[in-house]
């Protein structure tokens, strides 16, 4: 089920709506640009707008929604300036600067920072209650990766709505077990077993057939003193048989991967935001559960 609420960040300076309709400089371009994913060129174009504002609080929304597409086309760190830019020209853009930033954060591997603006925004009471929501599953998925469960379900219990499915996703993974590495890469010995202990049962029954062969080559070509076949076959066994135990390590860390990314997908369930683009110079978020 979707539900689409769309939540008014009103400027500092705003002089009416039908003000804002009359002066609001020409976006046409930026926003069909934004839409058809060329978030690189949409970006600029917002920026470029933003400075050729006069009014502050046509700056800001504008510059965060550079900062948006900024981010789209992963480029972040340019984001976060456009953020600055935009709460500078109207701190009133404080809310959807933050969601900006957590984002940011989180999609350059700095969960502390991201979770840190995530809370700021739950726990602002004066937040709609779907942002208050969102935030509430994006900092609980972030929770759950530096494995603190129990600070992630604090955090879905203090936000509005329902989480059933993200409580029973955070429950099943603490209840769970992660594999153990180096107990794979000890396993991986004996071929295919380390795989098979991470679950991956096609790349041990390859490599127990693999290893197989190459040692029957082995046996086979020794036995007819073939050595120089026999160096060229012990080789080539050397390499997987070392690959057996590698990749029990590697398959391990790949479920316990897999199994943390499950998890947080349950958690987000899909949920997003994004603009409305008919709106801007105003910040209007969309969100998506």
């Amino acid at each position: 089920m979707r539900s689409w609420c769309k939540n008014l960040f009103a400027c500092l300076a705003v002089m009416g709506l039908p003000a804002l309709a009359t002066e609001a400089p020409p976006l046409r371009l930026a926003c069909e640009l934004a839409e058809e994913g060329d978030h690189a060129a949409a970006a600029l174009e917002f920026r470029r707008l933003a400075l050729a504002a006069e009014r502050p609080a046509d700056c800001g929304g504008l510059a965060w929604a550079a900062a948006y597409e900024y981010g789209r086309a992963d480029a972040w760190p340019t984001a976060e300036k456009m953020l600055d830019c935009a709460e500078n020209a109207d701190p009133s853009l404080e809310l959807p600067a933050l969601l900006l930033r957590a984002e940011s954060a989180a999609a350059q591997l700095q969960p502390e920072a991201a979770d840190f603006y995530f809370q700021a925004a739950r726990g602002n009471r004066a937040a709609p209650d779907d942002l208050r929501r969102y935030a509430a599953r994006r900092s609980a998925a972030l929770l759950a990766g530096m494995q603190q469960t129990d600070a992630a379900q604090a955090a879905l219990a203090g936000a509005p709505g329902e989480h059933t499915e993200a409580r029973q996703a955070l429950e099943e993974y603490a209840a769970g077990r992660d594999k153990k590495p180096l107990l794979g890469g000890f396993l991986g010995i004996i071929p295919g077993l380390g795989y098979a202990y991470a679950g991956e049962y096609a790349n041990a029954a390859r490599s127990l057939i693999l290893n197989g062969l190459f040692i029957f080559g082995m046996v086979n070509t020794a036995q007819h003193d073939e050595w120089g076949a026999f160096a060229v076959i012990t080789f080539f066994e050397f390499t997987w048989y070392s690959g057996s135990i590698y990749g029990g390590l590697d398959a391990t860390h790949r479920y316990n991967r897999q199994r943390l990314e499950a998890c947080q997908d349950r958690i987000i369930g899909g949920a997003g935001f994004k603009p409305d683009w008919q709106r801007l110079p105003l910040v209007i978020l969309q969100f998506e559960f």
